[in-house]
């Protein structure tokens, strides 16, 4: 048996998190994802965000 739950749960990791109750994830699947991603993960990564928010 599947269970969904709100995307939001899993805001934490996103730099800039958006609400999306509406959409509905695997709880298993995510929190598998949660358990081999470092503690710190973030989408995107900071040192990319830096790269393309540049001027340069």
């Amino acid at each position: 048996m599947t269970l969904l739950v709100p995307s939001d749960l899993y805001n934490g990791w996103f730099s800039v998190p958006v609400s999306t109750a509406h959409i509905e994830v695997d709880y298993a699947t995510m929190n598998g994802l949660v358990q081999k991603l470092p503690q710190e993960y973030t989408l995107p990564d900071p040192e990319a965000l830096a790269i393309m928010n540049s001027n340069d």
